[in-house]
């Protein structure tokens, strides 16, 4: 009886116990969605320039807010037309919105970091990016190519690097305004990408100024491309790039490093709404890589430019005849095959046979540019950029060179988002050479160790001796052991010439030993001839003394 209520008494307080924890499990449920809301305030604007930083954050789910019908309808109205000013996102529009509360799924692992960006820059005075060449060892191939390296900047293409446009209300090309090459004013004014690199090396020479084609501008000034130019033409305009660095003044091609920024597609695609001729563009790389000891060639294809709430559909479409009528599907196509033959030359470069460690390409299939005021940074009915578009174009190349491929486009606003300094982990240029290692190697270390970076970023020994010390190696050991020869032959010659065979003769061992007591006879009776006749002199004088 006794064994029963303690049996009865251990049931109960196991059932009392399970009903506890259900309660306090279905507590907590209902109060960490609260706790979440809590903890997750809104984005200030201020922090709005971090987002994309982290890179990697495009491959993590993430749980975001649909926006209101109403809020999507009225910005598409706003940026339904053609204007130079694009204000992109507003600083209200970063307040209290929830779509930028981005959470992360619990059961999903950030993955690793490709490159951390640790700070940033948007003018000449919050410019505080490191100098690391009195540090590092740099520009000793594609793998560490550093912004600082860069002393010679180069174009080609189209009208996207003429600047055909960009003086308001006309057709003359401002090369000095256009992002791949324009120099005109600092960062204060004008952001482009030589004038970012100037503020790395202030010896950077190649950068075009001022309003004029081609022919019009002096040949120091390495902007060479042509408006409406098509891929078929690269080749003519490689050769010139070549012939114009090969007779520059103020740098030496031959230890500077080149970049070289080709921005083809635009045009081509608009007026004939094909692909690039991939043949001809294998055939421009291969005359600068022949050309050029130490270059890095930034192939850029045409631009596409989209609406925030549509990234997929490319607005040049709307803009350019061939395609204006065409299905929603043509311009995916047409993007596909500028991307496979970006693809097929990005290939080849790497796995070229006779691939150098100082020459590498960077093809980037698409120039993209996401805004949700797209049609802001077209000039009007044209399919060419404006100068906020150039601007655009600028910062989202820039960031691209330096944090890589995985640049977070979708979580980054082009208005907002600053120009990048380069990482501390891996300070330089992002290209295939070091997109999965990254190796830092200092210049007392590359001293004591002679160690240097390899054409993909990894450090390989130096060799211990060079050309020029082999071949003077070679001639010491060949003068040397002339000198012996001609000191053992002479001595070896004297010795055959008291010798009374030849060097070959074959004696007998009886003659042998007759000839040597013959010859000792013979020598005895020389030495007594000799006391003989010494005698006979110390006779005669002693004769004449005594007279």
């Amino acid at each position: 009886m006794k064994a029963l209520l303690l049996l009865f008494l251990f049931a109960s307080f196991c059932c009392a116990q399970k009903k506890s924890e259900n309660t306090t499990k279905a507590a907590v449920d209902a109060t960490v969605p609260l706790i979440l809301k809590a903890t997750l305030p809104p984005l200030p604007a201020a922090q709005a320039v971090d987002r994309g930083r982290y890179l990697g954050d495009d491959e993590i789910p993430t749980y975001e807010p649909d926006l209101p019908e109403e809020d999507e309808q009225s910005d598409e109205r706003e940026g339904d037309r053609d204007s130079d000013v694009s204000e992109e996102r507003k600083e209200e529009d970063f307040i209290d919105r929830p779509t930028l509360d981005r959470v992360p799924h619990p059961e999903v692992e950030r993955p690793d970091v490709v490159s951390v960006i640790s700070s940033a820059f948007n003018n000449r005075k919050t410019f505080s990016c490191p100098k690391i060449k009195t540090d590092l060892l740099t520009g000793t191939s594609i793998g560490d190519l550093s912004p600082e390296d860069v002393g010679i900047i180069a174009s080609m293409g189209d009208a996207v690097a003429t600047g055909e446009g960009l003086w308001p209300q006309t057709d003359i090309e401002f090369r000095g305004a256009a992002f791949p090459i324009g120099g005109d004013a600092t960062i204060d004014g004008l952001v482009t990408i030589p004038n970012i690199l100037r503020e790395f090396n202030p010896r950077l020479t190649g950068v075009s100024h001022g309003m004029g084609t081609r022919d019009q501008l002096p040949a120091h000034q390495l902007s060479v491309a042509v408006s409406n130019a098509t891929s078929s033409s690269m080749p003519e305009q490689a050769t010139e790039l070549v012939r114009r660095i090969k007779i520059l003044r103020d740098a030496d091609f031959n230890n500077e490093w080149v970049m070289v920024i080709i921005t083809i597609g635009t045009q081509e695609v608009c007026a004939h709404c094909r692909g690039p001729d991939v043949a001809a563009l294998q055939r421009a790389i291969d005359i600068l890589s022949m050309g050029l000891p130490k270059a890095l060639v930034v192939l850029l294809g045409p631009v596409h430019v989209s609406s925030a709430f549509n990234q997929k559909a490319n607005l040049l479409k709307t803009r350019c005849s061939c395609s204006r009528n065409q299905s929603g599907g043509f311009m995916d196509e047409l993007s596909d095959s500028w991307q496979k033959a970006f693809q097929r030359l990005q290939k080849d470069a790497d796995e070229h046979p006779f691939k150098r460690p100082t020459f590498g390409l960077l093809a980037i299939p698409m120039l993209t540019i996401t805004s949700r005021f797209p049609y802001g940074l077209f000039m009007k009915d044209r399919p060419l950029l404006n100068r906020r578009g150039h601007n655009y174009a600028t910062k989202w190349l820039w960031n691209r060179l330096i944090a890589g491929d995985k640049y977070n486009l979708s979580s980054a606003t082009l208005s907002q988002d600053s120009y990048y300094c380069p990482s501390t982990g891996c300070p330089y240029f992002r290209t295939t050479a070091n997109a999965r290692a990254c190796q830092l190697l200092s210049l007392t270390e590359a001293k004591d160790t002679e160690l240097t970076l390899g054409s993909r970023g990894k450090v390989l020994k130096k060799p211990r001796r060079t050309v020029k010390k082999l071949y003077t190696i070679a001639a010491c050991i060949v003068v040397i052991a002339f000198c012996v020869v001609i000191t053992v032959g002479t001595i070896f010659y004297q010795k055959s010439k008291q010798s009374r065979h030849g060097r070959f003769e074959i004696v007998d061992e009886a003659q042998k030993k007759f000839e040597e007591a013959k010859a000792e006879e013979e020598k005895a009776l020389i030495q007594r001839a000799n006391s003989r006749l010494e005698r006979r002199l110390e006779t005669t004088n002693d004769e004449s003394s005594a007279l």
